[in-house]
């Protein structure tokens, strides 16, 4: 299976729309980490919720299966969004080609953004969940704590400590997320691949390969305009 693996869009279309130029005709998912929209940039006569439907739009033109979850910048609204065109990977479970996804969005943070889950609602909702194990993909917006993905340009690590629980007692063979702009790249706990792509908004992308369960990924940079 191959994936293509964005996050923290933050309602940059343009930037978006350059990135899936692609090519991308052996992807056979596309998986949003969160962040498609932004709270502070939102066009005048317009909600969030119209600029998530718009930004999914924007997807959807790769004509490939597609799952999405919130971050701590969506409206809670943007769930029923991804309910009415089938991509909801939020609190949920989803199996594609064999390998089950399991998904939860959000991130607490010091800003008081919009969708913030505390860590109880994190840790209520992956255990009422049961992916099979050693074959299944943790989709989530806020990163672990302690690893690459969660630590700022100021060395403070900004993860949960539930997602990371979670990740060490279950093993999913990769564990993705966003979030943190700065914690693009690769990391590991045991033996789950831990995986940032980057922002969008900086023309950052993943790709996800897996093959007999064993997973690489990689960031992708796509040329901007203007950038």
């Amino acid at each position: 299976m191959k994936i293509l693996l964005l996050a923290d869009i933050h309602g940059y279309e343009n930037e978006l729309k350059e990135i899936l130029k692609g090519p991308f005709n052996e992807i056979d998912l596309v998986i949003c980490a969160g962040d498609l929209t932004d709270m502070y940039r939102i066009p005048e006569g317009f909600s969030q919720a119209d600029m998530v439907d718009t930004i999914l739009q924007k997807m959807f033109v790769l004509n490939k299966p597609l799952l999405c979850i919130p971050g701590n910048h969506d409206p809670y609204e943007s769930i029923d969004v991804f309910e009415s065109y089938g991509v909801n990977l939020h609190n949920k479970i989803r199996k594609i080609k064999g390998i089950e996804f399991l998904g939860f969005g959000g991130a607490e943070t010091p800003f008081n953004t919009i969708f913030e889950p505390t860590e109880q609602e994190i840790e209520k909702s992956l255990a009422k969940h049961k992916p099979t194990p050693s074959n299944f993909i943790l989709v989530v917006h806020q990163p672990p704590k302690n690893t690459k993905q969660d630590r700022l340009s100021t060395g403070q690590h900004a993860g949960s400590a539930v997602i990371r629980k979670y990740i060490l007692e279950k093993q999913p063979m990769l564990a993705t997320s966003g979030h943190i702009h700065e914690g693009q790249g690769v990391d590991y706990l045991n033996k789950t691949v831990l995986f940032n792509p980057g922002p969008v908004f900086e023309g950052k992308y993943g790709i996800i390969d897996i093959e007999d369960k064993k997973v690489t990924c990689k960031v992708k940079t796509a040329a901007l305009a203007g950038k």
